[in-house]
């Protein structure tokens, strides 16, 4: 059985139109752009190449998130492979140092007589400390995909040696949405280009696994070189020999062979982003990067005790801004909300929560241990924050981020106005381009395998590439219980056996009678390997 008008159907929903289909459904590594196309890369490239040759120190400062740690390890990689030791990697402590460049960084990399400092993931808005780093005789490369940071009418760019951004002014780069761990890939793809070092044609794409692990994590729209990267990474993912991922898959039983994109989003980024947000960062970056199965071991039980707890004090704080929200009379249509007891570093978990219940644009504040106001915010429905902000900017100290996830800084007195005007901007705000994800209807004996496969074509599944929607009326229902530990989710058993769940969720979440015989479900059509059996089943979205 194929499905041909259901896969044409969701092409079409996608915007890819007859001449692009081949392209969309076997995308080619070879398809990727030439790294020199984006902007100081050639410069970056010599750079790197002479700092090696020299036997200088190089200094790799990336970012603390899911992004940046993979991105680290993309370099970690390269070094490895060429057996170049002169180099070391710094991480910044989320709270205690806070987002981008720190001269305190800096002098630790005067310390070990660095003569050149990478950044992953960060370094765009970083004017003074890159000012301070050429003043310690430090060439600075940025490697970054955040916009420069707002602050007042300042748009201004570091004097870096080189910055290595497909988004800044002078960019031409034909794709601008890549991530910070692609940007690190592209420097190591264009420096292998040029000098090999002694390696093997093509061994930079053992690399492709962290770069999906950041592009599935970051927000970053799964379209154009981000679908190669995601897919082909994925498939490096699924025989990857690092030890920590297969030691952090195990504790997880999670199926190396069959991994998803959302085993990535709701089990490994989690993880990986609970090191920086309850303890410290390197420990993910050194799980990643370890060749040792000991140490492996080691650190994937630290970061599932971590992010255990990390899930009970991120639950408490929802629990807290939810029922600060039910409180309110009236929500604006950007949610606006804080706590000065709060800790910045999880608060964007928050915001995530948020923007799932009340389905609006979320920003969330607290306080970080030098008293100032900090927050993360979440979009909804391909509203673009980083323009949002901007429309706003008088209300922000400074802000900065993409499109689905930013980060700001603002003052006391500036809080009870900022849902008000954000709202107002928002009105005035032209959505970007995004996907109708309309549900297909189809009869509950057409979910099948063949589907499935037909489905499969199309993924990786997220942002700018949704997860297809499918409608079932009249569904004859057989059985409806809770299950997991703690009974939070919910499976409804259908007339053929199929089955539907939602997590965290209860016969209540839908307003289904004890007795309803017939429903009318949205789902989508998913594979689940839990303990390794193959199983074809559905995942809720809506039940009317």
């Amino acid at each position: 059985m194929s499905f041909p008008e259901i896969l044409e159907s969701l092409l079409r929903q996608r915007g890819v139109g007859k001449e692009a289909e081949e392209e969309f459904l076997n995308p080619k590594y070879e398809s990727l752009h030439d790294p020199l196309l984006l902007p100081d890369m050639e410069r970056a490239r010599d750079r790197v190449i002479e700092a090696i040759k020299k036997d200088e120190h190089i200094f790799v400062f990336s970012d603390y998130d899911a992004d940046g740690i993979p991105g680290a390890v993309v370099l970690s990689d390269f070094f490895k492979r060429i057996k170049y030791e002169n180099v070391s990697f710094y991480i910044p402590h989320r709270h205690d140092e806070g987002f981008g460049l720190s001269t305190d960084a800096i002098d630790v990399a005067v310390s070990k007589k660095a003569k050149l400092l990478i950044t992953v993931d960060c370094g765009t808005a970083d004017i003074k400390e890159v000012a301070y780093a050429n003043k310690k005789k430090i060439d600075v490369i940025i490697t970054d995909h955040h916009l420069p940071a707002q602050s007042g009418e300042s748009n201004e760019l570091p004097k870096a040696y080189s910055i290595v951004n497909p988004k800044v002014a002078k960019s031409k780069y034909p794709f601008k949405e890549l991530c910070g761990a692609s940007l690190a890939y592209k420097l190591v793809q264009a420096v292998y280009a040029k000098e090999k070092f002694g390696t093997k044609e093509g061994m930079e794409k053992w690399s492709l696994d962290m770069v999906a692990i950041a592009t599935l994590s970051d927000m970053v729209p799964l379209v154009g070189e981000n679908r190669i990267l995601a897919r082909f990474g994925l498939e490096v993912l699924r025989k990857s020999p690092r030890p920590g991922l297969q030691a952090m898959l195990q504790k997880l039983n999670i199926d190396q062979r069959h991994i998803t994109e959302d085993d990535i989003a709701f089990m490994i980024t989690p993880r990986i982003n609970a090191a920086s947000r309850m303890g410290k960062p390197e420990d993910a970056f050194n799980l990643l990067a370890t060749t040792n199965p000991e140490e492996a071991e080691i650190l994937a039980a630290h970061l599932e005790k971590i992010n255990n707890e990390r899930k009970g004090v991120v639950a408490a704080l929802v629990k807290d801004a939810k029922k600060h929200l039910g409180a309110r009379e009236n929500l604006g249509d950007v949610i606006v909300i804080g706590n000065p007891e709060w800790r910045p570093a999880l608060l964007g978990l928050v915001a995530n929560s948020i923007v799932e219940e009340y389905m609006r644009p979320v920003f969330v504040w607290g306080r970080d241990g030098d008293g100032i106001l900090k927050g993360s915010c979440r979009s909804y429905n391909g509203y673009d924050l980083f323009v949002l902000m901007n429309a706003a900017k008088k209300d922000f100290i400074q802000f900065g981020g993409h499109a689905g996830a930013g980060g700001f800084e603002i003052e006391m007195e500036k809080l009870p106005t900022l849902e008000e005007n954000l709202s107002k901007a928002l009105e005035k705000l032209s959505m970007t381009e995004k996907i109708e994800n309309n549900g297909i209807e189809i009869q509950i004996k057409n979910v099948c395998e063949d589907l499935y496969k037909t489905l499969s074509m199309l993924a990786p599944f997220g942002i700018g590439n949704l997860k297809p929607v499918f409608r079932i009326k009249n569904a004859e229902i057989k059985s409806i219980r809770q299950f997991g530990k703690s009974n939070d989710h919910l499976e409804i058993v259908l007339s053929n056996g199929l089955k539907a769940i939602s997590f965290f969720a209860s016969p209540e979440s839908y307003n289904l009678e004890p007795r309803s015989h017939k429903l009318d479900l949205d789902a989508h059509i998913e594979k689940s390997y839990f303990r390794g059996r193959p199983d074809l089943r559905l995942r809720i979205v809506d039940i009317n």
